[in-house]
């Protein structure tokens, strides 16, 4: 963005002039009228800055008052002319491209009624965006086959059109201002598009899904990713040749279960039948120790769950045979004590 020009009261009321000017000798035009001067919106932009700097300053020093007022609709009315002034121009634009390449594609042995315009006269950013016009149409032209509907079967024993770069210049371009060549303008010229190509448009999940065929049997789709189990081939065991070695046979694996070694004495025979004799005894009574009978001091309004999982309500005076566990967890807490026979 280039930096804003600094205008004096007398410029401004230059530029406003010309605006005003400009707005009411375009309205009736459907062509885009020649502009004051080359710089014209730039200057514009100066003008609307300067109102903006001096309403920013009455405001900042507390002066409000009816000059204050009538600056601010100063700038709301050279704003409203510009915007108006702007788009009017810009339909202008849009008009005229199209119209002088649908008629030069349509019948390119006539002398064409719209005269070129000027761009000497012409803002820079208008030119800009009159040739963004063309290359839109000449695109457009191309895509729909413009010359094949115009000139049907000619079109297509005539070579194709070449297309140029964008920003080729014609001959007439380099002429003064109002020369020309010739008393006819020059031809359109073809630019090449400099758009990127549209992008493939992505299938949707769901409607692949949908275009995808059915199973017909809907028991070979579930077993379709099953895999057959594969057979087991039996091995033949051969018996062991009479002629081998008999040293074979030691070292072959013997069938019987292997002891384990111990590094204690075996103990001797009365020994090993009094530990057998002994160990129901001792089993049966970790078995009674597993249970503690224990005299309920208080009574619980809820029941407790057991190791079982089982409720297990308390009252006072109860007596009970619980876990270990369970029977120390009662004592420690005061709610219980032993009471062993």
């Amino acid at each position: 963005m280039t930096s804003v020009r600094n205008l004096d009261s007398a410029q401004a009321q230059e530029i406003e002039e010309q605006l005003f000017t400009t707005h009411r000798q375009q309205l009736p035009r459907h062509v885009p009228i020649p502009l004051p001067r080359q710089d014209f919106w730039e200057m514009v932009r100066a003008l609307l800055s300067k109102l903006d700097l001096e309403i920013q300053d009455m405001v900042r020093k507390g002066s409000i008052d009816m000059r204050l007022q009538n600056l601010q609709k100063r700038q709301t009315n050279i704003r409203r002319i510009a915007s108006e002034l702007a788009r009017k121009r810009m339909v202008a634009m849009m008009q005229h491209a199209a119209t002088q390449s649908l008629r030069s594609g349509g019948q390119p042995g006539l002398v064409q009624e719209l005269p070129s315009l000027e761009w000497q006269r012409h803002d820079p950013a208008e030119k800009a965006f009159y040739h963004a016009l063309q290359l839109n149409v000449d695109r457009f032209k191309k895509e729909i086959d413009w010359q094949g509907m115009q000139q049907g079967i000619l079109s297509e024993l005539r070579g194709p059109t070449s297309a140029y770069a964008p920003g080729t210049m014609q001959l007439d371009d380099y002429m003064g201002e109002g020369e020309r060549l010739s008393a006819q303008p020059p031809p359109d010229l073809a630019f090449e598009d400099e758009l990127p190509p549209l992008q493939e448009t992505q299938d949707d999940e769901e409607e692949r899904l949908l275009a995808e065929p059915d199973w017909a049997d809907e028991e070979a789709y579930l077993m379709a990713d099953i895999q057959e189990p594969q057979e087991v081939q039996p091995v033949e065991v051969r018996a062991p040749a009479a002629s081998k070695h008999g040293a074979a046979m030691e070292l072959a694996p013997s069938t019987k279960p292997i002891e384990q070694i111990s590094d204690e004495p075996p103990l001797p025979i009365h020994d090993v039948q009094e530990q057998k004799e002994a160990t129901p005894a001792e089993s049966g009574s970790e078995v009674a120790k597993e249970n503690v009978r224990v005299r309920i001091l208080e009574t619980l309004d809820e029941p407790i769950i057991d190791e079982q999982g089982d409720e297990l309500s308390l009252e006072a005076g109860d007596i009970h045979f619980l876990e270990e566990e369970t029977a120390a967890w009662l004592i420690d807490v005061g709610v219980a004590e032993r009471a062993e026979l």
